[in-house]
């Protein structure tokens, strides 16, 4: 990429508490199922995001509102620990940490309900006091689990001061472009799944050719660079206006909840060291590889060493 990185990332998402419950296989409407484990760990799209890609070796200050609650002491711990900047992290005396209810069944896939708590609180205001942390040669890398407008000002706040924008849409809002005309051009890399990618553009994505031609969709609408992530097929994007495959690591599939963050994560920390985009690309997958060989959210994270050693012998 011709952007000039600075080695700093700029995360804004949720950073919550996941409740993970594992079973043979999740519950249907109306019916109880018997879980075999129960455990909390740290989570949130923006918290994995930010220790990923500190322990992946880049500097990163997370932005997000959390309450003086127990689980939001544990949260700012455990993001202090992996080395990620708390000090603009807002809190609130009466609000709380956001709920992941994640159920994991016996192959390792998951469905999750989530409540962002004090998360959601995260606005304009707060965005206007933390305006000095938005500096040229940064990368923000920001999800949709705050206020829109606030994501909104987010990404043209970043654009303004010489930032890369790192877009991960989850949840996605298939409205968005619509409500937001100009918001794709301030985006350089727009990173869905593949259910994702199928509602911003009501493509049904099944196969590769369905998600290369999603990916055209989305170019078309003034994204920078869509890659859209496929699960344990890899990820495909468009390399010189031609789609380009990234294979997937093969994983002995404990638990994928946190594989989607962990690739971009990855994949803004290895930006951030300038490196080659493709480079990039696989070192992304494989940090995502190694997250879904391991149980819960930050705790399934590699670490820089333990990536380098996978892509030495695959």
């Amino acid at each position: 990429m011709s952007f000039l990185a600075n080695g700093k990332i700029l995360v804004i998402g949720s950073v919550n508490m996941d409740l993970v419950m594992r079973m043979a296989r999740a519950p249907q409407i109306g019916e109880t199922v018997t879980a075999d484990t129960f455990h909390t760990f740290p989570g949130g799209k923006g918290g994995n995001q930010a220790v990923t890609a500190s322990r992946l070796g880049a500097s990163v200050t997370m932005l997000t509102v959390l309450g003086r609650d127990a689980f939001s002491e544990e949260l700012v711990a455990s993001l202090r620990k992996n080395a990620v900047d708390t000090d603009s992290i807002e809190r609130e005396p009466e609000g709380c940490a956001g709920i992941a209810m994640i159920f994991v069944d016996g192959t390792g896939n998951n469905a999750i309900a989530f409540t962002p708590g004090s998360n959601a609180h995260f606005s304009k205001h707060h965005l206007k006091r933390c305006e000095p942390l938005f500096e040229e040669g940064k990368i923000l890398l920001i999800t949709l689990e705050m206020p829109h407008e606030t994501i909104y000002e987010s990404i043209f706040l970043a654009k303004r001061k010489g930032m890369f924008v790192i877009f991960d849409p989850a949840p996605a809002d298939p409205t968005l472009f619509e409500k937001y005309p100009d918001l794709a051009a301030a985006i350089d890399i727009l990173k869905p799944n593949e259910t994702e990618a199928s509602l911003m553009t009501g493509q049904r994505i099944r196969t590769l050719e369905e998600a290369s031609q999603a990916l055209f969709t989305l170019s078309e609408r003034g994204i920078g660079r869509p890659i859209i992530t496929l699960g344990n097929k890899g990820a495909v994007t468009l390399i010189d206006g031609n789609p380009y495959f990234s294979p997937a690591y093969p994983v002995s599939t404990v638990d994928t909840t946190a594989a989607g963050d962990v690739f971009s994560g990855a994949l803004a920390a290895c930006l951030a060291k300038n490196k080659p985009f493709v480079e990039s690309l696989r070192f992304a997958g494989a940090s995502a590889g190694l997250s879904a060989t391991r149980q819960g959210a930050q705790s399934s994270i590699p670490s820089l060493e333990e990536v380098a050693r996978f892509l030495e012998t695959h």
